[in-house]
């Protein structure tokens, strides 16, 4: 798998390249996303040559593996190429490309809980080092009651590295198995708060209009 992202990157030569890697935990199962992507502008100028020379070397890599397929991935003006995986939970300490980023990584799971938590260097920069945006995102449909990630949306908590932290960027991340994520939802004013609203307004206006009329009889 480094060598397959590690070729993209060397043969395509992505000014502004980035790399996304999406974690999901199920019940059963812990399912990697992992993207590498430019603006679809850059892509086009490479030559059809070069991109099929590209295209052959990853099939002649990717044969005998039973992992990490590949497909073509494009999105808002964005394209690249997606490998993805659904890992059983006890294969994925082994198995997984995040594994390989840390010089330790533990994943424990019950019943009751996941927790993930890596040694604090990230040792796959070098080969990401023409990437200048990588980001790690962990989701899930349970309630994740602890991290330390940079940034958290919902339910999704995303790691942001690059070549000044990556030294210090550890992953740690507590999920509670038994509880259901709910999103909170905003309350939207209902149809008789609009109503008492508006009758209000016009309860206002109604009061502006009359007092001017008193002061014209009055004048």
């Amino acid at each position: 798998m480094k060598k397959i992202i590690s070729l993209i990157l060397a043969i395509l030569l992505l000014t502004g390249c980035s790399a996304k890697y999406d974690i999901t935990f199920t019940d059963d199962k812990i399912k990697d996303e992992i993207r590498v992507y430019t603006d679809s502008d850059t892509v086009n100028n490479a030559t059809q040559s070069t991109i099929n020379s590209f295209s052959n070397k990853i099939l002649e890599w990717e044969r005998g593996h039973d992992h990490y397929t590949r497909e073509v991935y494009t999105d808002n003006g964005m394209t690249g190429y997606l490998y993805k995986y659904d890992f059983n939970y006890d294969e994925y300490d082994a198995m997984s490309q995040i594994r390989k980023c840390y010089e330790d990584f533990e994943l424990t799971y019950n019943d009751s809980e996941i927790i993930l938590k890596t040694s604090n260097k990230f040792l796959c920069q070098n080969y990401y080092k023409d990437v200048t945006d990588l980001t790690i995102t962990i989701n899930t449909d349970k309630v994740i009651t602890s991290s330390n990630a940079d940034e958290i949306n919902g339910n999704t908590h995303t790691w942001k590295i690059n070549k000044t932290n990556y030294n210090n960027k550890p992953l740690k991340i507590k999920i509670n198995r038994q509880e259901i994520y709910k999103p909170k939802k905003e309350n939207p004013l209902n149809l008789t708060q609009i109503l008492i609203f508006i009758l209000f307004i016009l309860l206002i206006i109604v009061y502006i209009i009359n007092r001017k009329s008193i002061k014209k009889r009055g004048k």
